[in-house]
């Protein structure tokens, strides 16, 4: 039996795709995040469709960020109340959002496990994921900062599995391992990589547009305020062809309004992970802009990917 724990959007994704690969015979269990509902209220097809054993949410909103101690007694309690498993039972534990409290937990009963990087090419930026944790959630911050629940640094962390091609460090040491969502995602049949696509979306877009906006959650990070990220965003304005027909893909977690600064643009409604863009669409647009979103990183192959430059 394994355990998986994911957060965001790619995260899913990726343990998905790894579960199917590596373990696809075995019980498996994922952990999920209690406030995943909102962006995915059909969590509990990931079990009826076979994708997982068994998906326990794990309740997030209810740990208060106040001193370590009282965070790992809360850990601690909801593990032992939600998850019917000791740690022990679990032949590999794989944990992406690392960084997340639950982890606190494997290092408290000295198991080790797999640590999967943040989001594609993310590796080697541990201090910007500190520093945008640190805006919003200081304590939350320097927990996982502390037990190098970063930059997977942690020597209760026997592997590391990362895009290699994406990083900006050398992940040459056989601690790290590749796995390229992109690519496990082409070399599915259509059969299977259309179930996995359904998960998410239910039908193909027919929308026409000639590109893709592809937004990053500055605000909702803390990184910046909604002025200032309007503003960032008039400015790419400024740098796409006037005549271009924009399909706008919000980030799973970004709430701002880009009807105000691309009134003409189709908003996508529907979060869904950036790496299934090449298979959603019955025409599909040529470019991605974007910023320097990790999305960018599995959809090279793709698009033509068009940086904006800050």
């Amino acid at each position: 039996m394994v355990l998986y724990h994911a957060i965001s959007s790619y995260q899913l994704l990726e343990v998905l795709l790894h579960r199917r690969k590596y373990h696809p015979c075995e019980s498996a269990i994922l952990i999920l995040p209690d406030f995943i509902v909102g962006k995915y209220p059909q969590y509990k097809k990931l079990v009826s469709g076979h994708f997982f054993t068994k998906v326990i949410l794990f309740p997030y909103l209810h740990i208060p960020h106040l001193d370590e101690r009282t965070i790992l007694e809360r850990v601690s309690f909801y593990f032992e109340k939600k998850v019917p498993f000791c740690l022990d039972e679990f032949t590999d534990i794989y944990i992406a959002g690392a960084h997340f409290y639950f982890t606190l937990y494997v290092l408290k009963e000295n198991i080790s496990f797999t640590f999967f990087e943040d989001a594609a090419g993310m590796l080697g930026k541990a201090e910007m994921l500190y520093e945008n944790l640190k805006n919003r959630f200081p304590v939350h911050a320097e927990i996982a900062k502390k037990y190098g629940l970063f930059d997977g640094s942690n020597p209760l962390i026997k592997k590391i599995v990362c895009m290699k091609k994406a990083q900006n460090m050398v992940v040459s040491d056989e601690k790290y391992e590749n796995f390229d969502v992109s690519m496990e995602l082409q070399n599915l049949n259509e059969k299977e990589r259309n179930r996995i696509i359904r998960f998410f979306l239910r039908r193909k877009i027919y929308a026409h547009a000639d590109a893709i906006v592809l937004t990053q959650n500055f605000s909702g990070l803390g990184i910046m305020d909604g002025n200032r990220q309007k503003a960032l965003y008039l400015h790419m304005k400024k740098n796409i062809p006037s005549k271009t027909k924009l399909l706008i893909k919000p980030h799973p977690d970004d709430h701002f309004d880009y009807r105000m600064i691309f009134p003409n643009a189709i908003v996508l409604k529907k979060p869904f992970p950036s790496e299934l863009l090449p298979y959603v669409f019955h025409k599909k647009p040529a470019v991605v802009y974007s910023f320097d979103s990790a999305g960018c990183e599995n959809l090279t192959e793709d698009f033509i990917v068009k940086k904006i430059a800050r």
